[in-house]
């Protein structure tokens, strides 16, 4: 694991705050980014690929120079995937090391008391990886890249009712993101006349009351809010069901983890993304992202959490060479909300004073007979 030392770049900011001179952690030859996220505990994989998405990218760029003669630094605190941890990580880069923006926040770490700090000290969050609509409220100084759930599930029901299916059922996590994810499914079917779906709520232990819950009303499509892990056991059980419903799991889980879970017994499962397919190498960003990740990391280890990282760096590197030479974060904003069309390799992106939303592109894959991403 290739990491950044964070000392170096806060022993710097510390003295240039000292001194009174780059209070928006920008200097002649650096743009400080902050970041809190699990590099240790259970959400330590998840926490490294944002990471090292992030730092693949800005090794490129720097590597080239940087923006206007800066380079972007990124230094990311451990929080071990606990809140109120990350929430002290964000006080400390925000009001003790003066960091310019807060950058690719996992969503466990989003929070009302986050965003309040935000709002409160102007600094930007640039990026969190999440679908969750908190990051989607009006607020000056949140910019989102990725699609969000109620667009992944809206992309979900329009494909699937095109086809004639009318009934869907939702398998998801009971906390705040999978009632989010049910609401999002209701107004999808409210919209197009179709029948209220059934949401069974998933608990351990009661994987055979969940699945009749879900299966009640005999539904066409059954779409799973899970991670990977449960997802997997979810779908085997939904196959031992003999449901003939068509199963599609949201981009909580990582396609490719789930895909080696279930192998041939993943036939037909249909997933949604909310990044190109990784082996989609025809677009730039795609290819531009491997070859980066290969580089920063030394394997060919990818996800679509690196990915969207290393898009949504490369899209704050845009921003900033808007800006200007003479960056502050007033600057970074106007040239983001003037940012109407911008093509990252494939990958278009475009805010407004009233969209801060990038992006609502959602891919559809599906798991071949031999347990192969299909695209």
């Amino acid at each position: 694991m290739i990491a950044l030392d964070p000392r170096p770049l806060f022993a710097a900011l510390l003295c240039a705050v000292s001194l009174g001179a780059w209070a928006q952690g920008v200097t002649p030859r650096t743009v400080a980014l902050g970041q809190s996220a699990p590099l240790s505990g259970p959400a330590r994989a998840h926490g490294e690929e944002i990471r090292n998405g992030a730092l693949a990218y800005l090794r490129t760029l720097n590597d080239a120079g940087g923006v206007h003669g800066r380079r972007i630094e990124l230094a990311t605190l451990d929080d071990a995937g606990e809140p109120e941890r990350a929430l002290a990580n964000s006080q400390r880069l925000v009001e003790e090391l003066r960091v310019f923006a807060l950058f690719g926040y996992p969503a466990a770490n989003l929070s009302r008391e986050l965003l309040a700090l935000v709002q409160r000290s102007r600094v930007p969050l640039f990026a969190p990886v999440s679908g969750a609509r908190i990051a989607r409220q009006p607020a000056r100084y949140v910019f989102t890249v990725r699609a969000g759930h109620a667009d992944e599930v809206e992309r979900a029901v329009a494909h699937y009712a095109e086809l004639g299916l009318k009934r869907f059922a939702l398998l998801r996590r009971d906390d705040a993101e999978g009632a989010e994810i049910a609401e999002a499914l209701r107004a999808a079917l409210r919209r197009r006349g179709l029948p209220e779906g059934a949401a069974a709520t998933v608990k351990p232990g009661n994987a055979a009351g969940t699945l009749r819950a879900a299966l009640a009303q005999e539904p066409d499509v059954v779409l799973v809010a899970a991670p990977a892990a449960p997802a997997a056991d979810l779908l085997r059980s939904l196959k031992r069901a003999g449901s003939p419903a068509q199963a599609l799991v949201l981009s909580l889980a990582d396609p490719a983890l789930l895909a080696r879970s279930l192998g041939r017994e993943g036939a037909g499962v249909a997933l949604s993304q909310v990044v190109p397919p990784l082996e989609r190498t025809s677009l730039p960003v795609v290819a531009e992202y491997r070859a980066a990740m290969e580089a920063e990391t030394g394997r060919k280890d990818t996800s679509p959490a690196s990915l969207e990282a290393y898009i949504a760096a490369k899209v704050f590197a845009e921003a900033v060479r808007r800006a200007g030479p003479a960056l502050t974060r007033d600057a970074l904003l106007l040239a983001l909300e003037a940012m109407s069309a911008y093509d990252a390799g494939g990958y278009l992106v475009g805010y407004s004073r009233s969209n801060h939303q990038g992006s609502a592109r959602i891919e559809l894959l599906a798991i071949g007979r031999d347990g192969t991403l299909l695209h």
